[in-house]
């Protein structure tokens, strides 16, 4: 394939300090940036050799203007929809989990099917994260088949080339409720991933996401569902060859749905069967949940769905997935997939032993007991994607003499004492984590004192769930003890209560809410930062903010509430804690919670300052916090990519057998 070119990060980028914000610019334009950046990272593979590539297939759903002209008279107003529902309390019952028996294994060349609204270069939420990271790994396997269905954003074809696939059609109503033919084109393209790409300038692509006039939201995901179970019908109906005829096609077993708004795929695939589309057995389905506070919130309105599926008494047959004028989808797949997974096995395992109450949660709780009860219901962790974040090959650290070093495994902490730190024969992490911090001096962008004081680093969003709240607090603690404190906001939201604290305190707090600085220089201020603040109530992906910093020799200060207690080890009298955690004293009393924050705060500071004064103990407890944090990975023994297959092996068995 021709590669595609792209511009490589310089050392010296020329953004030189984090620029103010807009409050003008919307939060999809700063989003937007990451994905510009996202964008042309994957672009430069094409240019890389050094690495070995995974290649697996992308395909692009795209409908013709005729979807426009159908639709364009009748789309509804999109008028909100206000959720009403009966609080309910359900008893507990055993979780079952995986059965460990279960081989690990598939047969060769079993196709596995990915449906998700991001992935890869379209990527703006941890969703399309961890859809990337599980699709390449399991990619990497090498005995897998592993593909992934996407809508077909418009900027893609700015960076491949896109071959046609096939050209096919649905079903919709017309404004006189007439079935009429839709059109659209599949296209397809080989995507490669590496280590560590650079990270060069990017084009603008704004507006990927945002629902284009005159159609709404709604219509372009059910359409998306639609056109996603068509392709399905048709991958299993006539057997394709792959693109340069790599191997013979199987067919389709496997679909991986990501997230409610796929959901309806099942739904769509259900009626072509019993319409006698499907010309092979039809596939299984295993449904995920990446997120039990928000995702099951997702809904169509009634009148855009019926547009698309012939409702008639769905809604009295079937009245657990409607509320007021809206479907709520996620009930749906987890109902109708063979396995139902979710991103977390804590979490997993409290929502049906422990009762764990959340925002209408009983639109999906019933449906989740049920398939508990049948041991169909599975928490997988998920990994930690070492292409994303590397400190030990990333562009940028190599170039400052930051990155770390591989002597992880076999470093020798004895020899470390009897040649001492200054005359080491052995390369030091904490020599790389000084070097980031001197060039960030040398760059103006950190204080000459900060070479000798610790520095506090926030990567997130800044909403309520990530506890807000603690950040004055943590400010003024951070402050009194002469503590650097970098709070690196991750999304685009206006942060005036807190940026004017920076003009109180210039010399302790550094906020950074650009989005192209950030990721010009974030993995030097990973590299530099002494501890990492997840002040998070309810981190639905605590993996990626948490195991992140440990890889970068951070111990955390957290919460540690659900996911996060996975992968985070309490400081005791032991000496094996890599995390710092508090616990939330009173929901309705934010003081008790905030003085166990700076308990924890301050006891991390403290360790770290007395850590500073013993740079042999220091080097060793870095090593074993990163040692933690690369047993997180996606392909480790017994990890979730084994998990996932013996999760597709069991949906293979349940579908085979209701079939017979």
């Amino acid at each position: 394939m021709k590669p595609l070119k792209a511009r490589t990060r310089s050392v010296s980028p020329s953004i030189r300090v984090p620029s103010e914000h807009n409050p003008l610019k919307s939060s999809f334009a700063n989003r937007s940036s990451f994905f510009k950046r996202t964008v042309n990272k994957i672009s430069s593979l094409f240019e890389k050799r050094r690495y070995k590539p995974i290649i697996f297939f992308i395909l692009l759903i795209f409908c013709l203007a005729l979807f426009h002209t159908i639709l364009s008279p009748i789309f509804p107003g999109g008028e909100y929809h206000q959720l009403l529902i009966e609080k309910q309390k359900y008893d507990s019952i055993p979780y079952i989990g995986l059965d460990q028996n279960i081989p690990a294994e598939l047969i060769e060349g079993t196709t596995i099917y990915h449906v998700s609204k991001e992935f890869g270069p379209a990527t703006l939420s941890n969703v399309g994260q961890v859809v990337t990271s599980l699709a390449s790994s399991q990619a990497n396997n090498g005995s897998l088949d592993v593909n992934v269905i996407i809508p077909y954003y418009s900027f893609i074809k700015r960076l491949y080339r896109l071959q046609k696939f096939a050209q096919l059609e649905v079903q919709i109503r017309d404004s006189h409720q007439k079935w009429k033919p839709v059109k659209f084109f599949v296209h397809r393209f080989l995507w490669n991933i590496t280590s560590n790409p650079d990270d060069p300038n990017a084009d603008d692509a704004t507006g990927i996401y945002s629902s284009r006039y005159p159609l709404s939201q709604d219509w372009q995901d059910i359409f998306f569902c639609k056109a996603a179970a068509e392709l399905i019908t048709y991958l299993n109906t006539d057997i394709d060859t792959p693109l340069f005829d790599l191997k013979e096609a199987r067919g389709v077993d496997v679909v991986h749905l990501h997230g409610s708004p796929n959901a309806l795929v099942i739904e769509f695939m259900k009626s072509l069967y019993v319409g006698g589309k499907f010309k092979m057995a039809p596939p299984s389905i295993v449904y995920t949940i990446h997120d039990h506070l928000k995702e099951h919130l997702y809904s169509n309105s009634i009148v855009n769905v019926q547009k698309f599926i012939e409702l008639k008494n769905y809604p009295k047959v079937r009245s657990q997935y409607f509320n007021g004028r809206q479907l709520y989808t996620s009930a749906i797949g987890i109902d109708q997939a063979q396995m139902v997974t979710f991103t977390s096995k804590i979490i997993a395992q409290e929502m049906v032993e422990d009762s764990m109450d959340f925002y209408a949660k009983e639109l999906i709780i019933p449906s989740i007991l049920k398939r508990a009860i049948k041991g169909e219901w599975i928490g997988i962790s998920n990994g930690l994607d070492f292409n994303l974040y590397n400190p030990f090959n990333d562009i940028l650290l190599v170039e400052t003499n930051s990155n770390f070093p591989k002597n992880i495994h076999n470093f020798d902490p004895a020899l470390l004492y009897a040649e001492s730190i200054e005359n080491s024969t052995q390369s030091l992490i904490t020599t790389s984590k000084f070097n980031a911090k001197l060039h960030l001096v040398r760059e103006g962008l950190l204080l000459k004192e900060d070479l000798n004081r610790t520095i506090v680093l926030f990567i997130g969003n800044f909403q309520y769930t990530k506890g807000l709240e603690f950040f004055q607090a943590a400010i003024d603690l951070l402050v009194s003890k002469n503590i650097k404190f970098i709070i690196m906001e991750d999304s685009g939201f206006p942060i005036s209560s807190l940026k004017h604290l920076v003009n109180y305190y210039p010399n302790n707090l550094v906020i950074i809410d650009d989005v192209d600085f950030k990721l010009s220089w974030g993995n030097l201020y990973r590299t530099a930062a002494d501890i990492l603040f997840v002040p998070s109530k309810t981190e639905s992906f605590g993996l990626m903010a948490a195991a992140e910093g440990l890889l970068f020799g951070s111990p955390i200060v957290s919460i540690g509430s659900e996911k996060l207690k996975e992968y985070l080890v309490n400081k005791t009298n032991m000496n094996n804690y890599n995390s710092y955690l508090y616990n939330l004293k009173d929901e309705n009393n934010s003081e008790l919670s905030i003085n166990e924050m700076k308990i924890a705060l301050n006891n991390s500071v403290d360790d770290m300052i007395r850590l500073n004064n013993n740079p042999i103990e220091k080097e060793i407890f870095i090593r074993k916090i990163i040692k933690d944090a690369l047993k997180l990975g996606w392909n480790r023994p017994g990890g979730p990519i084994e998990e996932y297959i013996k999760v597709y092996r069991t949906a293979l068995l349940k579908l085979r057998k209701k079939l017979n």
